[in-house]
């Protein structure tokens, strides 16, 4: 990796910092800290070779029990949609049902 590069991940790691401190704050000006469950979790991918690669991960938790652990993690397989690499990307679907036009 460059140097340019290496200076452009610092950059990219400090900003997730910066967002996942501005939502703590959000919670905490709102005094949502007993209601609010959130998983925050970034990473990057680098090869190691053609079939491994490593991943640089910046998380926060704000959670209490590993019963919420399971709620965040049990949502996100529920609502994840695996993108379809054929087709371009819908917003009209993504929208259908809940009531919302971009018209």
């Amino acid at each position: 990796m460059s140097e340019y590069e290496d200076i452009a991940e610092e950059g990219f790691w400090f900003e997730m910092q910066e967002i996942a401190l501005a939502v703590t704050e959000i919670v905490k000006r709102y005094d949502m800290e007993d209601k609010v469950m959130s998983a925050f979790v970034v990473g990057i991918l680098k090869p190691v070779d053609e079939e491994n690669s490593t991943m640089k991960t910046f998380f926060q938790y704000d959670l209490r029990t590993a019963t919420e652990l399971e709620i965040i993690v049990d949502f996100m397989k529920e609502s994840y949609i695996e993108p379809d690499s054929d087709d371009d990307f819908d917003i009209d679907g993504l929208l259908d049902g809940l009531g919302i036009s971009l018209n």
